[in-house]
């Protein structure tokens, strides 16, 4: 802990220069930095603890940083490092990526099918493993599929996860995005882990022209009105329209509902 510096003096003394500030929101900001500890450039989440709302900080934000220490996969986002300043300011040091999938829908409006096949691939394994370790991400959405200067998919945000004690309880707290959320949750339903995988299905949908029909019974059934009849992560992930690269097509569902 840092009681007297400012952020800026605490992290350029450990080693971090700022880039780029990346993103800002009432209470936190994401910049970023070189560094000379991890011999790369780290996204810096610095959140303001006095502004932040006591629920954010008491339960949310906790949730968030137990996971991160906890999960390792190659498509979630890593966790570097945790920095305290003047017990006012909290320094979460990740991985850094070049763009999120929404800026890149925006950059070239339609994805190509075969690199949208990849990275939905990468993003069921990601939340296969997930759910394998109980934990529900609750926020798909395309701004929190960051993409790597390589293409590579991070799962980033997991203010609203929640780690189940038994695959079969329910959840009952709103949230996530209204895009991307299931109808049981809109409707104030108990729900299970398969709203991910209406999040998931809300991420993709298949192009009218030459699409093949097995392509588009596949994403129906991630969008199945009932979770009863929606298949698990695991079913999604062992499908062959997934294994054998049928053609899905990804486009924000914020500029063209499903």
């Amino acid at each position: 802990k840092f009681k007297t510096m400012s952020v800026n003096d605490v992290l350029k003394g450990m080693g971090y220069k700022f880039i780029a500030e990346i993103g800002e929101g009432s209470f936190s900001q994401v910049k970023l930095a070189t560094s000379q500890k991890h011999h790369c450039n780290v996204a810096i989440k610095i959140v303001d603890r006095v502004k932040a709302p006591k629920d954010f900080v008491q339960k949310f934000l906790p949730r968030e940083l137990v996971i991160l220490r906890r999960v390792n996969h190659d498509h979630i986002v890593q966790m570097h490092e945790l920095i305290e300043v003047a017990g006012k300011r909290l320094c979460i040091v990740m991985e850094a990526a070049a763009k999120d999938l929404l800026q890149k829908i925006h950059e070239v409006n339609r994805i190509p099918e075969d690199q949208s096949k990849n990275l939905f691939s990468q993003m069921v394994s990601a939340i296969n493993y997930l759910h394998q370790m109980d934990i529900v991400h609750r926020d798909l959405k395309c701004e929190n599929i960051l993409l790597t200067a390589e293409e590579q998919v991070k799962i980033t945000d997991f203010g609203f996860a929640h780690c189940v004690q038994d695959p079969s309880e329910l959840s009952h707290t709103f949230c996530g995005s209204a895009a991307y959320t299931p109808p049981e949750v809109i409707m104030g339903m108990p729900y299970d882990p398969k709203y991910d995988v209406w999040s998931l299905g809300s991420l993709v949908y298949p192009d009218g022209a030459g699409v093949q029909e097995p392509c588009r019974v596949f994403i129906r059934t991630l969008l199945q009105f009932s979770p009863s009849t929606r298949p698990t992560i695991q079913q999604v992930a062992e499908h062959p329209d997934l294994k054998w690269g049928k053609k899905i097509q990804m486009h924000s569902c914020c500029s063209k509902p499903i």
